[in-house]
């Protein structure tokens, strides 16, 4: 998972953690539309203690708009 300084994929990265990793995210915002493994959406959202912007698609749940995350 490469986190962007913004929500599009040729923004710079602002970190890569290794494998898999537990985030708690503490926003979620619409970007460029990301599509990985037959999925697609422009959802991204950002991590409480890794900053940047994160595809939804490469975070293990259901709904690319959890619930209970704001928007910004």
């Amino acid at each position: 998972m490469s986190a962007r300084q913004r929500p599009t994929t040729d923004s710079a990265r602002v970190a890569s953690p290794p494998g898999p990793a537990t985030v708690r995210v503490a926003w979620r915002v619409r970007g460029g539309l990301v599509e990985y493994d037959g999925y697609s959406n422009d959802a991204r959202s950002s991590p409480h203690d890794r900053g940047g912007r994160v595809s939804t698609l490469l975070i293990d749940v259901d709904d690319a708009w959890p619930p209970g995350v704001p928007a910004c």
